[in-house]
């Protein structure tokens, strides 16, 4: 049963939600039933019933608090992020783990979070993706990574060092791209790594495998490789970095590839932003 329209006055609009630094506020995972946080658990309408289901799917997880934080809010709520399948905030348990926990969404594309799961640990099999934990029909829980966005990043490199910091970003990278190419998974997102990326101290993490699939062409070395030095608000300053005066040679390296995607045409595309010869 939805919840009652006397304690719950109307859904949280879509208007709430923006974009600024918030206050963590953390909670008890059994007070996920209460409002306002009622209003994130089942987003995006409050639903008693729906609450309680996921509250003890988090408890088999071994959830017991869960903190709003981050750039993304509902009304005071901050998230680590939102996406068209899930919510994602922070979560812990008895140790000193700290979970990123992904909240299916009631009207999301899919009845469970488990092809999702899934498709992550085969990327995680290889070294890719934050690690995933645990699944329920409504929760994945993973780990839950501290870094930057890729283009916070790519502005704060500047200096001495700038160029080798940049190459071997690049290179870990499509690096991580080419290992998904070669297990046939599609990521279906790299086109915008800004929102796909997060860098933890020098080491970058493709997150977030919602619209990962093994049934399509893998296009992960192509897409992430024309975001870093094609088509992104970005790519002319990694450019300039790196000293790239024209994109002609990294695309023509971008065709051959992705008509054979050979180990010597790999090395080829690195070669055409310097880090191999």
């Amino acid at each position: 049963m939805d919840a009652s329209p006397r304690r719950v006055k109307r859904a949280m609009p879509r208007a709430a939600l923006a974009h600024s630094q918030t206050g963590p506020e953390t909670i008890d995972v059994r007070q996920f039933d209460r409002m306002p946080y009622l209003a994130i658990l089942t987003y995006p309408r409050p639903n008693l019933k729906q609450a309680k289901s996921k509250i003890r799917q988090l408890a088999e997880l071994g959830i017991e608090r869960v903190t709003f934080e981050g750039r993304t809010k509902i009304g005071r709520l901050g998230l680590v992020g939102i996406g068209t399948v899930g919510l994602v905030v922070k979560g812990s348990g008895r140790g000193d783990e700290i979970y990123a926990l992904k909240i299916r969404r009631a009207d999301a594309n899919r009845e469970s979070m488990a092809e999702e799961f899934r498709l992550t640990q085969l990327a995680n099999r290889v070294r890719v993706g934050a690690p995933v934990y645990g699944c329920t029909k409504d929760v994945m829980s993973m780990r839950y990574i501290r870094g930057i966005e890729l283009e916070d990043y790519v502005k704060a490199t500047q200096g001495r060092g700038s160029a080798k910091r940049m190459r071997e970003l690049a290179h870990a990278l499509l690096n991580q791209c080419r290992k998904l190419d070669l297990i046939g998974l599609d990521h279906g997102e790299l086109s915008n790594l800004r929102k796909h990326v997060i860098i933890d101290g020098e080491t970058p993490y493709i997150i977030d495998f919602e619209s990962a699939s093994q049934n399509r062409t893998t296009k992960n070395v192509t897409t992430a490789a024309q975001f870093l030095f094609i088509g992104s608000s970005v790519a002319p300053r990694i450019k300039r970095i790196l000293s790239i005066k024209s994109s002609d040679e990294i695309l023509e390296a971008l065709r051959r590839y992705k008509g054979d995607m050979s180990d010597a045409n790999y090395v080829r595309l690195l070669a055409t932003f310097g880090v191999v010869t």
